[in-house]
Formats: structure tokens, sequence, C-alpha cells
């Protein structure tokens, strides 16, 4: 029974959802729902907008405190960082830039079963004062139904090294 346990894990861990993918970003407030991407290099996890739900133009990032910065888009550029799974299907550790206000929050998920995430963003370390969003996985089919065009990603990656650590 020890060992069905310990094989059952194993294989859960082998073959449970993959985090790496587009997601749908829900709409909160003033937060517009976007089109996400997820990727993993070096064992952590990496996110980057793609473009807005309802298509509408990029933003600048006149919020960013580096004045250096707010010229840039709000698309294309790596928000999400940290990040690293600690256990199946779930992601800690992450921290979030948010264009909208030009702070950067904790981040922790939890990937459920269908694929879909409960994204939870913090003010605080320890995850007291936070909320907990809704992104849903989008298949390659979708993302190709929606029009989703992903931009040149060395681009994206070169924007990496703009992240304040």
């Amino acid at each position: 029974m020890k060992y069905g346990i310990i094989v059952l894990f194993f294989l859960n861990f082998l073959f449970g959802n993959e985090l790496v993918g587009v997601y749908q970003s829900q709409s909160f407030l003033f937060f517009k729902s976007a089109y996400v991407e997820f990727f993993k290099i070096n064992g952590e996890y990496y996110a980057y907008g793609l473009e807005n739900a309802d298509h509408s133009p990029p933003k600048k990032d006149s919020k960013n405190p580096n004045p250096e910065l707010r010229n840039r888009n709000d698309k294309g550029v790596v928000f999400l960082y940290d990040l690293i799974q600690t256990s199946p299907n779930n992601y800690k550790n992450g921290k979030a830039y948010n264009f909208y206000d030009g702070r950067t929050y904790y981040v922790r998920i939890h990937q459920r079963k269908n694929g879909d995430l409960d994204f939870y963003s913090s003010i605080d370390s320890t995850g007291y004062i936070g909320k907990t969003f809704l992104w849903k996985k989008l298949t390659e089919e979708e993302v190709k139904e929606r029009g989703i065009k992903r931009p040149n990603f060395q681009e994206v990656l070169s924007t990496i090294s703009q992240i304040n650590h």
C-alpha cells in the first residue's frame, strides 16, 4: 500500500498538468482580461502578456517606478518571475509586476485538474492580504480561433533583464 501511494504520487508528478501554456486572465475592477503565456527556464516559471482579450491595443507602462521603462508596452514583456513548482499542481515564491499601478505583488498558484489556475496575488509575502483570480487555460486550437498572436520570443526573453529583483 505504501509503495502504491508513492507510485501514484510519482506518476501524478510526471503526468500532471503543465503550467506552460496560454491562459485568459480574469477581469477585475479596472483590470482588463488578457491572454498570458507561461514558460519555464532553469526550473523557474515566467509569464508575459500576449494581448488584451478584447483585442484593444497595448498600453504604455506609465506607472513604472523606473522612468526609462515608462514608454514600453505592457504586452510582450515578462511580468511574472521567480515562480517555482512546490508540488504537482502548486507553485509559489512568484512575483508579478502590475502595469496598472507600477507595483510588484507576491504570487502563488494552484493548478486545477482541468488546467485552469487559481492565481493568488498578495501585497505581503505572507499572503494575508490578497485575492484569488481564476485564469482559464486555452488549448492551441483556442489560441488560433481567437487570433492570438505571439511576439518574437527572443524579444520577450530580453525583457527579463528589466526585472528589478
